[in-house]
């Protein structure tokens, strides 16, 4: 399982190019049910546009891709957003571009030009995250270890994702899977030995991009 980039949070921007209103949207879809209820559900709140042209790339599903013109002339609408998601390796994502023509035709170079702005226009405003595989680990030691590890875990700018003090302390963590060994590796030194690890359930964790 690789690392991946992705937006979770809807967002929407507005051009006007040549009298035509061009309406940009972006949402997180990890397959292809849910990617088809937001379509519908923009068709029916954009019923009276003149096209609803779009792109996703899915993570989940053998990173399948799919685009539609939705009318515009073939390759000017649908394979220029889709070029915008794959130039920023985005995944489980889906642009829609929402045109009401206003009178103007662009020509085939400037509606492709219309389209990938609007994409980029979109993306630009939108919180990329990474979906980071991790490993997650719980650690016991004992209170006298307690106090060191810490020390050595703030050092390294790694933070317990939750901390339990009973008979002994319970650290739980999320680290990278291409980290794992090295960390179990240095907590081993921290603790002369003495932590227990369990190992849980690997999964994706959301990191925000800075």
């Amino acid at each position: 399982m690789e690392d991946y980039n992705t937006v979770l949070t809807p967002c929407e921007t507005e051009i006007e190019i040549k009298k035509s209103k061009f309406i940009n949207l972006v949402y997180h879809g990890e397959n292809e049910e849910t990617i088809e209820t937001i379509l519908s559900e923009i068709r029916k709140k954009h019923y009276k546009a003149t096209h609803v042209c779009w792109a996703y790339v899915l993570n989940s599903e053998q990173k399948r891709q799919k685009a539609s013109d939705d009318g515009e002339p073939s390759g000017t609408a649908g394979k220029p957003i889709l070029e915008v998601i794959n130039h920023r390796e985005l995944r489980d994502v889906l642009v829609v571009v929402v045109r009401y023509f206003g009178g103007v035709k662009l020509g085939t170079g400037g509606l492709i030009r219309a389209y990938s702005g609007g994409a980029s226009d979109v993306l630009n405003l939108s919180q990329v995250i990474k979906k980071q595989f991790s490993d997650q680990l719980m650690i016991e030691i004992s209170y006298s270890s307690y106090g060191g590890l810490i020390s050595g875990l703030l050092e390294k700018d790694i933070t317990p994702v939750h901390e339990d003090f009973g008979e002994n302390v319970i650290l739980s963590f999320q680290i990278p899977v291409a980290e794992t060994k090295e960390f179990l590796a240095w907590v081993e030194d921290q603790t002369n030995g003495n932590g227990q690890v369990t190992l849980g359930q690997q999964g994706y964790v959301d990191v925000v991009m800075t």
